[in-house]
Order: C-alpha cells, then sequence, then structure tokens
C-alpha cells in the first residue's frame, strides 16, 4: 500500500472535476472475470479501455464494500474492505493504478449517515450498556415518538424512522431502511472513525467521495433533522483534514433537497466540492413532456449562485432511479401518469426505469436529452448502458431492473460473463426491443451512426471546451416556447445552445445582436453557418432536434451573400448629375459645392467601402488616398457611370487601380429591386426631390446584359481618350442565342478577387477588379485553349478590354461558357478527408479492413486530375505559329537563369524565416531552425546543372496551378483560373516555362490539402493528430503517385516533358523548393499560423537533398 501512496499524489489542477465528465457504474454489472455470474474488479479493469475510448475522464463505483447487498451495497458491513464477490483490495489497488494510467479519476462511496445492521459498530452498540462509548455510535431513545417533525423518506416500506432492537431493549434511528440505523455524528468519536476510514480510501488513490444522505448526518429534538448546523460543522472538519493531507479530491454531496438547501453545502467553499442539482433532472423530462422550456427555465432562475471552486453535477437519473421528491404533488402526478403509467414502474418517491424506455426508445429525444445533460452548467453524470440505449425490467424487484448485466456483444449472457445464465446475479434484458442481442456494445462500435459512436462524439466535444464546465450561462427567451436556447460563456468563448423540445419541426428567432458578426460554427459538423446581424437569427430545427455553436470570428460561409445594409448610408446631393462628384465638369460657380462632394466621395465614402469588399486586394493595408483614374458616363445610358479608381496603400511604393463602374437606382423602383442591392451601395443620393442610391454597377442586370449584347455584336465604344473594345469568340453564339441581352444576368455571391455574374445558365462574365494594363494572360490562354479545342476548360466566349491611345490594352472582363460543376477540388478534397478521418475516429476497424481499396475513389479522381494536366500541357505545346504559344527547346541558359532566380528567392526566403522565427510557435519554430541550419543542402541541389535535354521544352503553362483552380465536374475535371501567381509580374506570367512546374504545384497542393484537414480536426481529437497525420501522410503518397500515373500517362508520346528524366527529376526538386519557399512567404506575410505547411515542406525536401549534394 506504500507504493501506491507514493505514486498517486492526485491530479494537478484542483478544479479538475469542473470539466469531467462522469460514469457512473456497479462493479458486479460491467465484467466477470472469475465467471461466476458476479462481475469484478478485475473485469472492470478489462473494460477500461472502453470507458477511455467512450471520452468519460472519471468513474464513479457504487459501493463494493463487504454487505449483505439488502440495499445494493448501501447497507456496508465493513467500510475497510471489499466485497469477496468483486475480489480483493489488492484487484482494486490494481483497477485505480490501472484507471489512473489512462487519464481517468475515481470516485467511490463515503457512505456515512448508515451503516448495516450486521456492521461489528452495531453489534457492539447493542450489547454494549447505555451511555457507554459503544451505544453511543448510534441513536437510541426509550420510544419511537421523538423526532416527529422528522420525515419519513421510503414511505413505500416503512411507517416509522425508530426501529426496535430486542437486544438493546431499545429503539434505534434510520432515516431509510430498518436493516440501515444511522450513525450518531453528533459524537465526536463517530466523526473521528468517519475521518479514519476516509483517509484510508484517500490513500489508496482515490480521487473523490460520495457523500451520501449527507443532509442527515446530525439530530436535534425541535427540527426536521435535516441541513443542521451541526452536520455543516462535521462536513467543514472532514474537508479540512482533506485540505491539509491531500491534493485535488474531491467530495460529491449527496444533497436531494431545493437548490436554496444543497446551496449551504458548499459553505464558503469549504465544505463539498460539487452537488448534485436533483430539482433539474426531472423539470428536463417534464420540458420534452410539455413541449415547453419553462420547466428548465424556471428552476435555472431559482438556483443561487454557488463559490467559484464549486460545482453542481447534473444528471438524468440519481443512478437507479428518475427521483421524483424535488417537485410538487401535482408535478410527480404529472411525472407519473406521463412516464410511469404501470405501478411497476414505481418506486419509493420515483421512476425506477433507464432513459431509452422513458424516452419511448426514440433516438431523436435520448439524443437531445443527452444535449441537454452535457451543455446544462455543471458536471454530467452517465449511468452505465445508457450510451447504447440500455432498456430496463421492471418485472424484477426494487431497483434491480436497471442494474442488470452491461451489454457487450450478442454472445451469451450479452458478453458479460461465461458462467452459466443461471448463476448470474441477475438475468440480462432479453426482449425484442433492449435485449442484448440488439442492443449491445460490439454491433453498436460497428455502426457509424450508432448512438455509441454518437455519444462518442458528443463527448469529444464537451471535452474539448471548458465553456460547458466553467462558463456562466444565459437563457435566452425567444418566442417560440418550444425552443430553449442559452449561451455558455467563459473567457473569450461562447457557445449558443438550441433545442427544440418539441415532437415536429420548429423555427425560431434569436435576438443575438450583441454578438453582431461572429459567426456561428456548429460543434458537431465544424460546420460554419452565416454571421450573426442585426435582424433576429433565423433557424429551424427538426423533432427534438438541438445544435451547439461556437460563436467565432472564423469567415462566414463563402456561399453566404450579406444582403442587409452594412451601415448607415450617407447621402450625397447630385446637383448636375456625375459631374457633380468632379469639379472641373461643372460651372464655375459650383465648383466648391463639386470638390466638397468628390473629397468626400474619395476620402471617405470609397475608403469605407472598398474595405467591405471581398475583390479589394489591399483590406490588410491602410488605405492613404483613393482618386478617379478615369471616368466615363456611359453614352446612351447616363444613370451609369464607367470608373477607374486609383488607390494609394500606405508602405507599398505602386498604386492598385480597380474597376468599379457605378450605377443610380431610385426609391420609385420599389423595395423589390432596391433590397438585393444594399450589399453594394456606397452612398444614398439626392436630386432635388428625388431619392435614390449609389451602388456597385456590376449589381445591375442591365448593365451586365448590355456589356453581353456589346460582346456578341463585336462593338468599339469610344470613351474619353481610348475606346472599349468589345469582341466574341465563335462560341457565344452558340452558347447565348439568338437575343444574349435578354438572358437574365445574376451577381454571385462568391467574390473572390473578381466578381462573376451568372447570364442565364450558359455564361459566367468574369469582371476583374484589379485592373493591369497589358496582355491579360487568363483571356489570352483561354482564348487558345478554345481555338484548339481543348476540352477541359470553360471556352471563352467574349471579352471586353480597353485599349488606350498608344495602343495599350487593359482587360476588363472575360465571357465565359458556364460549367456545371460540383465546386472546386479543393473543397471536393477538403470534404473528403474529412469523412476519411471521422472514419478513423469512430470506425477504425472498417478503414482498416479496406486495405488497398481505403482511397480508391479518390486514386481514381487524382489519376484523371493528372491526365488532364497532361492532357492541357499537350495543347500547349502544340505549333501554330503563335509566337506567344509555339513550344521552345529548354536550353542552358534557360537552366541556369531559373535555378539563379530560385537560388535567390531562396535566400531571400531563408533570410525572412530568420528574422521572424522568434515570433513563431513553438512546433514551427523547431521545424524553422531545422530549414535554417540545412539550408546549404537544400540550396546545394540547385549548383549542378545538366546538360540540356535536346528534347525538352518550354511552353506556356497554369502558372499557378492547385486544387482550388479545379472544378469537379462529374466524373471529369475541368481547369479554371489561368491568371498566374497574381504576386508575379504581368509579362512573366505569359512567359513560357517548363510545365513541371505545375505538376510540382498540385503536388504541394495535396500537401496542403492534408495539413488543411488535420487543422480542421475538432479540438477534442487533438491527441489522435499523430496517428491522423500518420494516416493522411499515407493518403497524400496514394494522390500523388495517382496524380504522376495519370500525367505521365497523358505525356507518354510527349518527350518534351516527360517526367522521369533526369533533368525532370532534376527540375521537380527546383521547383519544388521554390513553390514552398512562395508558399513560406506568403504565410509569414499573412498567415504566420500556418507557416508549419511550408517549413514541411522543406523539411522533406532535405533527404532529396542530401542525396543530390
Amino acid at each position: 500500500m506504500s507504493r501506491q501512496r507514493q505514486s498517486w499524489a492526485g491530479v494537478e489542477d484542483p478544479l479538475w472535476y469542473k470539466d469531467a465528465i462522469v460514469y457512473q457504474l456497479h462493479v458486479k454489472a460491467f465484467g466477470d472475470s472469475s465467471q461466476d455470474g458476479m462481475g469484478d474488479f478485475r473485469g472492470l479493469i478489462r473494460r477500461l479501455d472502453y470507458l477511455q475510448e467512450l471520452g468519460v475522464d472519471t468513474l464513479w463505483l457504487m459501493p463494493f464494500y463487504p454487505s449483505p447487498l439488502r440495499d445494493d451495497g448501501y447497507d456496508i458491513r465493513d467500510y475497510q474492505d471489499i466485497h469477496p464477490d468483486y475480489g480483493t483490495l489488492g484487484d482494486f489497488q490494481a483497477f485505480v493504478r490501472e484507471a489512473h494510467a489512462r487519464g481517468l479519476k475515481v470516485i467511490t462511496e463515503l457512505v456515512i449517515n448508515h451503516t448495516s445492521e450486521q456492521h461489528p459498530w452495531f453489534q457492539a452498540a447493542r450489547r454494549a450498556p447505555p451511555g457507554s462509548r459503544e451505544r453511543a455510535f448510534y441513536v437510541w431513545n426509550d420510544d419511537d415518538k421523538k423526532f416527529p417533525e422528522t420525515r419519513i423518506i421510503f414511505t413505500d416500506t416503512e411507517t416509522s424512522n425508530w426501529s426496535w432492537d430486542p437486544v438493546a431493549q431499545q429503539y434505534y434511528w434510520h432515516r431509510f431502511f430498518s436493516h440501515q440505523p444511522d450513525l450518531n455524528h453528533n459524537n465526536p468519536a463517530v466523526v473521528k472513525a468517519v475521518i479514519k476510514i476516509m483517509r484510508f480510501w484517500l490513500e489508496l488513490g482515490v480521487d473523490g467521495l460520495r457523500l451520501d444522505a449527507i443532509p442527515y448526518l446530525c439530530v436535534r429534538e425541535g427540527t426536521t433533522n435535516e441541513n443542521l448546523p451541526e452536520t455543516h460543522a462535521v462536513i467543514k472538519q472532514m474537508r479540512a483534514v482533506v485540505d491539509a493531507r491531500y491534493r485535488s479530491r474531491l467530495f460529491l454531496a449527496e444533497a436531494n433537497q431545493w437548490p436554496e438547501d444543497v446551496r449551504d453545502y458548499f459553505g464558503d467553499g469549504d465544505e463539498c466540492h460539487m452537488a448534485y442539482h436533483f430539482p433539474l433532472m426531472p423539470r428536463m423530462y417534464m420540458a420534452i413532456a410539455q413541449e415547453d422550456r419553462h420547466p428548465i427555465v424556471e428552476i435555472l432562475e431559482q438556483t443561487p449562485a454557488i463559490p467559484d471552486n464549486c460545482q453542481w453535477a447534473v444528471f438524468l437519473r440519481n443512478h437507479d432511479e428518475l427521483t421524483l421528491e424535488m417537485v410538487t404533488d401535482r408535478e410527480r402526478d404529472y411525472m407519473y401518469r406521463t412516464y410511469a403509467a404501470d405501478p411497476r414502474m414505481r418506486v419509493n418517491v420515483g421512476i425506477r426505469r433507464r432513459l431509452a424506455p422513458l424516452l419511448d426508445n426514440d433516438p431523436d429525444k435520448i439524443k437531445l436529452m443527452n444535449s441537454l445533460l452535457l451543455s446544462m452548467p455543471g458536471t454530467p453524470i452517465i449511468y452505465y448502458g445508457d450510451e447504447i440505449g440500455m432498456g430496463d425490467n421492471i418485472y424484477l424487484g426494487d431497483r434491480n431492473g436497471v442494474r442488470t448485466p452491461m451489454q457487450w456483444s450478442p454472445d451469451r449472457n450479452a458478453g458479460f460473463s461465461k458462467a452459466d445464465p443461471q448463476r448470474l446475479y441477475l438475468p440480462p434484458i432479453m426482449d425484442p426491443i433492449y435485449g442484448y442481442e440488439a442492443v449491445n456494445v460490439e454491433a453498436q462500435q460497428r455502426e457509424p451512426a450508432s448512438l455509441l459512436n454518437w455519444m462518442k462524439r458528443l463527448i469529444a466535444v464537451r471535452r474539448s471546451s471548458r465553456v460547458f464546465g466553467r462558463g456562466r450561462l444565459t437563457v435566452l427567451l425567444p418566442g417560440n416556447r418550444k425552443i430553449l436556447a442559452y449561451l455558455r460563456e467563459y473567457e473569450d468563448e461562447i457557445v449558443l445552445c438550441v433545442a427544440n423540445l418539441s415532437r415536429s419541426a420548429q423555427p425560431v428567432e434569436l435576438d443575438l445582436g450583441a454578438h453582431k458578426g461572429l459567426v456561428p460554427v456548429e460543434l458537431l459538423g465544424q460546420t460554419a453557418f452565416p454571421p450573426i446581424n442585426d435582424v433576429p437569427y433565423l433557424l429551424t430545427l427538426h423533432r427534438y432536434g438541438f445544435y451547439w455553436f461556437r460563436l467565432s470570428q472564423t469567415a462566414a460561409p463563402a456561399w453566404h451573400e450579406d444582403k442587409r445594409a452594412g451601415r448607415e448610408l450617407p447621402v450625397l446631393v447630385l446637383f448636375q448629375g456625375w459631374n457633380s462628384f468632379f469639379p472641373d465638369l461643372v460651372e464655375l460657380r459650383r465648383r466648391e459645392m463639386a470638390a466638397g462632394l468628390h473629397k468626400r466621395l474619395v476620402r471617405q465614402i470609397l475608403p469605407e467601402f472598398l474595405l467591405t469588399q471581398r475583390w479589394f486586394a489591399g483590406k490588410g493595408g491602410r488605405i492613404e488616398q483613393v482618386e478617379f483614374e478615369r471616368h466615363d458616363v456611359w453614352p446612351d445610358r447616363t444613370e451609369w457611370l464607367l470608373a477607374r479608381i486609383r488607390v494609394w496603400l500606405a508602405e507599398r511604393p505602386e498604386p492598385q487601380d480597380y474597376a468599379l463602374p457605378l450605377a443610380l437606382v431610385w426609391e420609385e423602383e420599389g423595395e423589390e429591386k432596391t433590397r438585393p442591392l444594399l450589399p453594394y451601395m456606397l452612398a444614398k443620393v439626392r436630386v432635388r426631390a428625388r431619392i435614390g442610391s449609389l451602388y456597385d454597377a456590376f449589381a445591375n442586370e442591365p448593365f451586365c446584359q448590355r456589356l453581353v449584347g456589346l460582346m456578341a455584336r463585336g462593338a468599339q465604344i469610344p470613351v474619353g481618350e481610348g475606346c472599349l473594345r468589345f469582341s466574341a469568340t465563335r462560341l457565344l453564339a452558340e452558347l447565348a442565342g439568338e437575343a444574349p441581352e435578354s438572358l437574365p444576368a445574376k451577381r454571385l455571391a462568391l467574390d473572390s478577387s473578381n466578381t462573376s455574374i451568372a447570364v442565364g445558365e450558359r455564361l459566367l462574365m468574369k469582371c476583374y477588379r484589379r485592373l493591369q494594363q497589358g496582355i491579360n494572360p487568363e483571356l489570352e490562354m483561354g482564348r487558345f485553349l478554345t481555338e484548339v479545342g481543348f476540352p477541359n476548360i470553360a471556352p471563352l466566349a467574349g471579352a471586353l478590354e480597353y485599349e488606350g491611345d498608344g495602343g495599350d490594352r487593359t482587360t476588363l472582363i472575360q465571357l465565359q461558357g458556364f460549367v456545371v460543376n460540383q465546386g472546386d477540388a479543393w473543397n471536393h478534397t477538403q470534404d473528403y478527408l474529412k469523412r476519411f478521418l471521422d472514419d478513423c475516429l469512430q470506425q477504425p476497424e472498417t478503414v482498416r479492413k479496406a486495405g488497398e481499396d481505403l482511397h480508391a475513389l479518390y486514386r481514381i479522381f487524382a489519376t484523371t486530375l493528372g491526365q488532364r494536366t497532361g492532357e492541357l500541357h499537350r495543347a500547349l505545346a502544340q505549333a501554330t505559329g503563335d509566337p506567344a504559344f509555339d513550344p521552345e527547346p529548354i536550353t542552358v541558359a534557360d537552366l541556369s537563369d531559373w535555378l539563379s532566380r530560385i537560388r535567390g528567392e531562396a535566400v531571400e526566403t531563408f533570410q525572412r524565416l530568420e528574422q521572424a522565427k522568434a515570433g513563431l510557435s513553438e512546433p514551427a519554430r523547431v521545424l524553422a531552425e531545422r530549414v535554417l541550419e540545412t539550408r546549404g543542402a537544400l540550396l546545394g541541389c540547385l549548383e549542378r546543372v545538366d546538360p540540356a535535354d535536346p528534347e525538352a521544352v518550354k511552353i506556356r503553362y497554369h502558372g499557378d496551378y492547385h486544387l482550388a483552380q479545379v472544378l469537379v465536374a462529374k466524373d471529369d475535371v475541368i481547369i479554371i483560373d489561368f491568371e498566374g501567381e497574381p504576386s508575379r509580374p504581368l509579362e512573366e506570367r505569359r512567359g513560357k516555362h517548363s510545365p513541371l512546374r505545375d505538376v510540382v504545384g498540385m503536388l504541394r497542393s495535396f500537401n496542403y490539402a492534408a495539413h488543411a484537414a488535420l487543422r480542421q480536426l475538432a479540438p477534442e481529437r487533438a491527441g489522435d493528430g499523430p496517428a491522423l497525420a500518420a494516416r493522411l501522410g499515407d493518403w497524400e503518397w496514394q494522390a500523388r503517385a495517382a496524380f504522376l500515373n495519370g500525367y505521365a500517362e497523358a505525356t507518354r508520346d510527349s518527350a518534351g516533358f516527360a517526367i522521369d528524366s533526369s533533368q525532370a527529376v532534376l527540375l521537380l526538386k527546383a521547383f519544388t523548393l521554390e513553390k514552398a519557399c512562395y508558399e513560406l512567404r506568403y504565410e509569414l506575410d499573412n498567415r504566420p499560423d500556418w507557416v508549419e505547411i511550408p517549413l514541411g515542406g522543406l523539411n522533406e525536401l532535405l533527404p532529396m537533398a542530401g542525396k543530390e549534394a
């Protein structure tokens, strides 16, 4: 025993119980190692891995002491030993060690209100003379008239709190069964003896003690003998011993009282650490039965504040019964009628049923009730078997119907024991609904959608955050009373819980204005919902449905379209149409007014508007100045202004030009037309008595329709010193039909660096926002690939360019064929990996058995992607006589130049990494230091240049190739966005290079996808990270191999860019170094917490670099 004392000093966090999830079990019911029909500690040890995997972290063991077992072990015969049916003290110590090794704490029962009549103390007391030390261990009287004010607790079995003892020739006091005489805690010797027992178990490593029936410890005439000051003095004395001698140990008070009375058992934080919230339990059932939140809200409002170091314990039944003491008589009758219509379901003042039968075995009800249990303020307690939906047997006597063996498997005796069935302490459940052949752990472990696997997920989410155990609760009161909604808040974390108590689907509007701008992220699926705004937040919930949302600063869903006015719009007075903004265009007497209006527009309104737009590239900087670089009113539509604005940003030497056509809409056109324009409005305008709004013209349907029509006609429109050149390919007529201007045009919410307009279901208009003078590589590539007939792109249908007076061109719009798709390959891959990781966690055996077929579907996709990439390069390598596209041989000078530039970028990257590493996280800093220590090896592979491969060619290529640049279209892919890397100059993006740069881009994208999927892992699964990282590494290897195989197959007869030549191997390494350095610079500038991904990529290059060196 001394070894045990030395090995367990208690957990470090003294408030560990606030975050705990407690699992309550009978030793006799969990596992039988001796095959005698009775569970034991050795059998329990064998099941500890199951409990660890379930996610609970604390085990509450019901009494296991020597006992005649007339009250399920609460009638104790010996406080300092183990019932022989359950094992020995050595078995118990082994259990505690094994539990602690798995991070499981242990709570045992300290039943100190009473003993068994067989306890040596009582046997000595009844034989000792009155007034003796032995007799004084219990409460005696010559008649049964004393304490008439005290209620009888077990009214169904007892008629008095006194029983006659023929040996002592006196009555003894008992608050429970007559075979359980109460100890006399008014006697200091009893308290001393109890403290000795308490220390015995704490020395054995027990983390907590449940103090059974403590409101009744002391007695005093003229009182109800409940909650007496003397009782609190005893508890304080016990607590003082614990605090003085032990670390992080727990008292859990069973005080079946109203909250205001239970509050006293916390003292000033110097009595019990935890206490059960008995009144809350039945009211959760009442709320579901009545489909009204009132019972829960009412009792929460009546619950007093408790000391900071204290905690409520919440449960769905008081281990073996739904206790109804803390309800009114009327409420008790209601509960009996609703949940225990058969009198055999009732016991004393409660209902002896398990959770699943109480809730009609309705999966939605069961999940809802568990969601309430795990999100209410306090520490939740789960009764063994409830996690799989075990049933009960009301035909067994007393409370035995809910104490049957745990159902492990469909085998004999439910896998609990190999003993002959007749030897079991109780028969397992065998009915067709809840019987062990239908409901068992083994079956549910294999089914992903089982209650057991769902409970694992819910428990894991609960454990991921301290907000549930430590946060304050704020009840929301929406108009729909069938909805229970509340906020849990702790430090800077906010979780919104919403529950539908109704048997039918329900809507609810929640006033969340105090959290405007935050995005609710649903915790079970990590799905982002639209952000909270000023208007009531609308949710719909299915029958008995619930949500847990973390209100976070994360990005809103990409598909979300905000149609609210984001701010109070200023009013601009237009006294001379569009010219009002430009002083040099108005008459002299009004120039001062125009100058003021212009100043207000460029200094206040435009900067504020730009910062709200996704396409604005300068959101991370400070706008110093905005000015109109060009502007012209549309020749025949005076409500449209073609504008090009120039923006200067702090600490950036070059200004940025943006396309911002403007339009006016008037109030008389009606709210139906103006409301969808709210997100795109800059200001209100007034022209005398006419009120309207100024907004982005790309949200104006007639404006967009006009653009399509002009492209179809190949029009040229003079504007300012240049002209707008509209052009069309042969496909426009095929796609748009005879009346292209009549096709509906709708701006899509998915703005990125550009704005997209859907034209019917035939065309997609891509409107470039940031403008750069010169030939646009995407337009040029789209035109070439459309002309050569490459099928896996969105074909070019038309374009709009601005041509200056010097002949220089700037691309404004590109019109493409609309491609029906299922989203981009990045999201497709993330969804796939999320499902894969869920499978790894929830059904690992299925994943293991999949073997080589594990990623078969994704390998098909990656192979297809590789093939289409190879076919793209073959199309771009065609000789057509166009010098901008005809392939050219790769020369030694090319190789030398490329490697030199890569080396220069790498050196610059390493210098920036050296400067930034001190501010990185510890894991990233370790990777950074390794990269910096071995930078010579990384650069070494760039020193040697093989003689040029005479067949290798440089061609035009994608230039910014990754999974987000690919659309998934049924069983194929569509390659999009040929702009190249935005940070590189336009001419460089139009240059020819080795197509292997695209190959490397996609390979690095697979690596990013794996890391991003791991980062999406819920916090509660962080401990599984290393194992899942290995799984993702295997996926990445398979995806890369499939992609390269597909690429090699498509380019097999194209020697110009074979991937297996010695030169190709060198270039793949060099381009990987280049890409990883580019990624690292980007992450250092924009997302420092992502730098581990490119740093990992550089570290993976080290073995290759070493071989090369």
